[in-house]
């Protein structure tokens, strides 16, 4: 009962048919000769008066909602003015809270009436949203209001309940998105219309996620108690990713609101700090009174935990955003807050607050004029000293390794925002935050030393503890990846210390997980590139990095090294190695390339040995492969020619040797476990890192390496990327069964790879064996026909290429014109005969346009075929049209780039226009 369905008996209707069981939020977007009939408010009352009607019957409500949805997501040329676009959203939004408030909203609407609310925001101009009459803006923002809680609070009981179907927490994710997409553009509407509605979806948010008796969660329902304790600590585990978009939401909502959230969240958060701090001290008396420490009741405990956790995740989410590869600064509206009341605060109670997180914040005296952000700031430091003194007094196992690990997150998140605030960055800037954060002041140096102290209490507390030590030590890296911080740690006398106790591998932390050492070499290496002296950078680095050398090469130098290679304390010893170098790979950056580059070379070719050595040992195989994977990920796109065929040697005799080693390996086991698989993966890698240099290249003739020896000259080169990865594709392509394509990561990476092969070097592909050539041909067909749509489109992209070349060439009946040939079919097909994903279109376009280029009676031939075969005149008649129009473009079609564009026009249009017309079910 799809909208279309009913008011389009066009091609119109059947292309958007087709595209709407593609995806289940299809926008519409009519020409105007539907203005006539959509545009008639009777059309939007009937499907609200059918809605009322049928709403009983949960699958033909959906029905009735996914054509309300539709109709909320209308845009384009209908639409004669914006005018004519106010009234419609009138009459919509009228007709929507019409609905609403005359009902109670049954489970299976909420999802349907999140996509009305959710099309409606996104879809109308901001101009138009404001265009609509105050007092119906207002009740629209009123009742998305109270539909948000009402939906948060029925989404966390079907948590409660354990519910298979979560709608509500769908229609509430949904909600929460339009929030963000409403306050994000809050200056085209009334100031501050939106901050009693925050403070009430901030609330709710808040209530349903802490303990009775403030908030509601898990109250028992009907009877029903919440998840038993140990699935709960299971579901917690990854609260920061599985509710991210709901937390960044919840955190946008709460800036917008900050006078109230942010002190909120600092009363609740000392509060439950305080509560702790007692509990835990009744808890260790209970224990020392307790003949059987095993009967304690930890519901207290737990339930404070479960606080903790939230409420540091949602003060996490508001103070700071999560920035990939930008510099994160502090949120204008947190800045603009502690600007506001910066006349209220005495810095100095505040620094003493800050700088004392071993005493209760309320115990200072003046403790009511201090910078909310920073006091924040200061109950998670005080969460953190707690936690700090109770493993001290030997109560670990009171603790919840959980709250470590929020601290840890918190603390990371929020050092790259305001540790060291660069002042250049903002328009203004809050004093109390300069001073307390800025570089060069005492608060600074003081945080820098205090979290060294935690991270180092951390890793020897919690080594056995995979997810917090990770976390612990991705907080350090995050201290010493930018120059400014790492000049402020090395001054630590702390810093030098971890440095050497790691570099002597001193118990515990010769006790953490590979991936903890790897990221804690790294934050070792990256410290030793701050400024220091060069009496104390030489003393540094003979810490840190000459003992790993040492170490190293007088175990492999040993003559009975190939004896004693297999006893665990000498495999040990390597692994650590190995791990250590993926780290100081990992802890490249331009300035510093240079030197790490040639202390690694020095490692490599010994790690080859050690391939010969520990070739009936997968995992140690895979590490040293690791290696070389990071050294091409992380140094390759610095390297100039001197340096890069340096790498290519390296890595083709790395690849030499693997093959020899794996001559006689079988791999037939369909049901085999996709690890044992990850030395193909890894192999994949470092090819696919190889090619990336003709992507990304910062390399300036070895400039970076200009007080280095530059060795051979780049003309008399022996070994280029092309020899080493198609070398390496001569080692991947038989090995790739169709049985080995399941697994996801295996697939992604290998057509990633020979897609990048045929736009690198598309000269290579006709010289390759025949038996080869033909596997690649094969698996280009496979990957268009019988994958997920990226690999398609993967397979797609690098069909262009391999007609240019064939174009180029101008030789006909060669393996790879042929193949070509079979391929413009194929890609006819997919187009004009079958259902594809419409982001496809461009990428099919392109190799469609490529491959007619090539291959003109052909393409004539096929359209022939398929118009011959039509019994219906009309659909005879608009198909001849319509391939008319999409060649008239580009006749006779060449390899030219704006011939190419008007093509992909045209490409578009047509999909509109027949899509539908001969989709094959």
């Amino acid at each position: 009962m799809l909208l279309l369905a009913l008011t389009a008996g066009g091609s119109l209707g059947r292309h958007y048919i087709a595209m709407f069981e593609a995806s289940q939020n299809v926008t519409l977007k009519p020409t105007e000769s539907w203005r006539e009939a959509l545009l008639d408010t009777r059309v939007m009352d009937l499907f609200f008066t059918v809605h009322r009607k049928i709403r009983e019957d949960s699958d033909m409500a959906q029905d009735s909602l996914q054509c309300l949805a539709q109709l909320a997501s209308m845009h384009g040329p209908i639409f004669p003015d914006e005018s004519a676009q106010v009234s419609y959203l009138a009459h919509l939004v009228e007709g929507l809270l019409s609905m609403i408030n005359g009902i109670e909203i049954e489970d299976s609407e909420a999802v349907g009436i999140s996509n009305i609310i959710s099309n409606l925001i996104s879809m109308f101009p901001r101009s138009t949203l404001t265009a609509l009459p105050s007092d119906l803006f207002t009740s629209f923002i009123n009742c998305l209001t109270l539909l948000t809680c009402s939906f948060g609070r029925s989404a966390a009981l079907e948590e409660v309940l354990d519910k298979d179907d979560m709608v509500y927490m769908e229609a509430y994710d949904r909600l929460l998105e339009s929030w963000l997409t409403l306050v994000q553009d809050e200056e085209h509407f009334p100031r501050g219309c939106f901050i009693q509605p925050a403070i009430q979806v901030f609330n709710s948010y808040i209530q349903c996620h802490l303990a009775a008796p403030d908030g509601t969660r898990n109250l028992s329902v009907n009877g029903i108690s919440s998840h038993e304790e140990d699935e709960i600590n299971e579901i917690q585990e990854d609260d920061r990713e599985l509710f991210s978009d709901q937390l960044s939401s919840i955190g946008m909502l709460g800036r917008v609101a900050a006078d109230h959230c942010i002190p909120l969240l600092t009363t609740l958060l000392e509060d439950r700090v305080t509560r702790l701090h007692g509990q835990l001290q009744r808890t260790q008396q209970q224990l020392m009174a307790s003949s059987d420490p095993g009967s304690m009741d930890r519901k207290v405990l737990d339930d404070l935990y479960e606080d903790i956790h939230w409420l540091i995740l949602v003060s996490g989410y508001l103070l700071a955003d999560d920035c990939q590869g930008e510099t994160p600064l502090i949120p204008s509206e947190v800045m603009e807050f502690s600007i506001k009341h910066s006349t209220e605060v005495d810095i100095n109670t505040t620094l003493q607050i800050l700088g004392s997180p071993g005493e209760k914040a309320s115990s200072i005296p003046g403790c009511n004029r201090t910078d909310s952000v920073i006091r924040l700031l200061s109950a998670v430091l005080r969460t953190s000293e707690v936690e700090s003194r109770a493993t001290r007094a030997s109560l670990t196992e009171l603790l919840s390794p959980q709250m470590g690990k929020d601290i840890m997150w918190f603390l990371r998140r929020w050092v790259k925002t305001y540790l060291l605030v660069d002042e250049k960055l903002y328009e203004q800037i809050s004093m109390p935050l300069s001073t307390a954060f800025g570089a060069d002041t005492e608060g600074a140096q003081w945080i820098v030393g205090y979290l060294l102290e935690k991270v180092i209490n951390n890793l020897s507390v919690w080594s056995s503890e995979a997810e917090l030590a990770n976390d612990t030590v991705e907080l350090l890296v995050t201290l010493v990846e930018k120059r400014e911080r790492a000049n402020v740690v090395v001054q630590c006398e702390s810093w030098w210390n971890l440095a050497k106790q790691f570099a002597s591998r001193s118990p515990p932390l010769h006790l953490l997980s590979s991936p903890v050492q790897r990221s804690l070499m790294k934050a070792l290496v990256l410290g030793g590139f701050a400024h220091m002296d060069s009496d104390a950078k030489q003393q540094y680095w003979a810490e840190v990095l000459h003992p790993l050398q040492q170490r190293f090469l007088s175990l492999i130098n040993q003559e009975n090294f190939a004896q004693i290679s297999q006893e665990e304390a000498v495999k040990q010893e390597i692994v650590a190695t190995l791990e250590a170098l993926c780290g100081i790979a990992e802890a490249t950056q331009i300035d510093n390339v240079a030197s790490l580059f040639s202390f690694l070379m020095d490692f490599l070719s010994s790690c080859i040995g050690l391939m010969e050595v520990y070739s009936n040992t997968p995992e140690t195989i895979n590490l040293i492969i690791e290696v070389f994977v990071e050294v091409a990920h992380k140094q390759i796109c610095y390297l100039g020619e001197t340096k890069s065929m340096k790498l290519y040697e390296v890595c083709l005799t790395l690849l030499q040797v693997y093959s020899k080693n794996n001559q006689n390996r079988k791999r037939n086991d369909a049901t085999a476990e996709e690890d044992q698989y990850q030395d193909l993966l890894l192999i994949m890698e470092l090819l696919t890192n190889l090619l990336s240099k003709e992507f990304i290249d910062f390399s300036d003739t070895d400039e970076v390496f200009r007080n280095q020896d530059q060795g051979t000259p780049a003309s008399s080169r022996t070994v280029s990327a092309a020899d080493v990865v198609l070398y390496g594709v001569n080692i991947v392509l038989p090995l790739m069964s169709q049985d080995l394509l399941k697994f996801p990561s295996l697939c992604n990476q290998y057509y990633k790879l020979i897609t990048f092969i045929c736009e690198i070097f598309p000269e290579k592909i006709p010289q390759l064996p025949e038996d080869l050539f033909k596997s690649l041909m094969f698996s280009l067909e496979l990957g268009m026909t019988s994958m997920s749509s990226e690999i398609s489109q993967l397979c797609l992209e690098a069909l262009s290429p391999l007609a240019e070349q064939c174009a180029k060439n101008q030789e006909k009946d060669t393996p790879l014109f042929i193949a070509t040939r079979h391929f413009l079919k194929l890609v006819f097909d997919m187009l004009v005969l079958q259902k594809h994903n419409t982001e496809m279109t461009v990428a099919a376009g392109e190799a469609l346009y490529t491959l007619v280029c090539l291959h003109q009676a052909e393409y004539s031939e096929l359209v022939e075929t398929l118009l011959s075969s039509q019994r219906d005149a009309v659909v005879y008649q608009r198909l001849a049209d319509a391939f008319n129009t999409l060649t008239a473009s580009s006749t006779p079609p060449t390899m030219d780039r704006k011939q190419k564009v008007a093509f992909l026009k045209s490409l578009e249009e047509f999909v509109a226009n027949v899509g539908g017309l001969l989709c094959v079910k």
